[in-house]
């Protein structure tokens, strides 16, 4: 669960989980951004970083700052971890916050994860390496993968219009082509258009 928390300190939970087959929405989304005295902030969670159009929507909807707390292990994201938020801030013209836990996490019954691989109890090694990635493709240090940590860095959000001015991405990006193929596909009558 992600919650966000506001300065009067009223708690706004905004969830959505996506693994696999399965899709846990709790309140309905709708690319939340939450307006704060630091900045226009959205929370993305955990598998949802591995759809762009979830940072889009995001963007789309005035966000400056996305974090994206995740429970992420293993192998199979690792080698993604340190590219996707980052690419996401180049291409949304945001700032990211990439968010991972450390440590191992046991479960009382073994389970299996749908790999061929015995059953067992250990979820994975969590690899922590949060970090924090600018519009103009740079980015903070990694955390470490093993011990907690606490990342504070300054970030300027006039960088956002500089980099919007400078390449003008929004100006070229042809949303309006986007949303017919989106809406397109989202159709049981989809085709597609080969040549």
């Amino acid at each position: 669960m992600a919650a966000t928390i506001i300065r009067q300190g009223n708690i706004d939970y905004v969830k959505i989980f996506i693994y696999k087959d399965r899709c846990v929405i709790v309140r309905k989304l709708n690319e939340m951004v939450f307006a704060t005295p630091f900045g226009n902030i959205a929370v993305n969670i955990c598998y949802g970083r591995h759809h762009p159009l979830n940072w889009l929507g995001y963007a789309l909807n005035g966000a400056e700052i996305i974090f994206n707390p995740s429970a992420t292990v293993g192998s199979l994201s690792e080698p993604m971890w340190p590219i996707e938020a980052r690419n996401a801030a180049i291409s949304n013209t945001v700032f990211t916050a990439a968010i991972n836990r450390i440590g191992i996490e046991l479960y009382p019954n073994e389970f299996t994860s749908g790999d061929g691989k015995p059953a067992h109890n250990e979820f994975g090694q969590f690899y922590g390496s949060s970090y924090i990635a600018a519009p103009d493709g740079g980015r903070t240090p990694g955390l470490s993968r093993i011990e907690d940590g606490l990342l504070i860095t300054q970030i300027d959000l006039n960088l956002i219009r500089q980099i919007k001015d400078t390449w003008g991405f929004q100006m070229t990006a042809r949303y309006e082509i986007y949303a017919d193929l989106l809406d397109r596909y989202t159709k049981t009558t989809f085709k597609h258009q080969l040549i």
